[in-house]
């Protein structure tokens, strides 16, 4: 599953979570984990996605997930 590039969710509310709680320790979100991909997610995912190398821009694809698993 993934978020389209318009952002809209299409990843499970757990794999949100995961993001967000990830970002989080990272230092990249400083919102709610609450599941929901607004704003503040993406902006921390562009952020992450930068500084790691990867393509920028707001996809939650199944790699990228896996990837955060992995590394984060």
């Amino acid at each position: 599953m993934a978020v389209n590039d318009r952002g809209a969710p299409t990843a499970p509310t757990h794999d949100i979570m995961m993001i967000q709680e990830s970002m989080k320790v990272a230092g990249y979100y400083r919102g709610t984990i609450d599941g929901l991909a607004g704003s503040l997610t993406f902006a921390a995912v562009r952020a992450y996605k930068k500084q790691n190398h990867m393509p920028v821009n707001n996809r939650l694809t199944d790699e990228f997930i896996e990837h955060l698993r992995e590394h984060a």
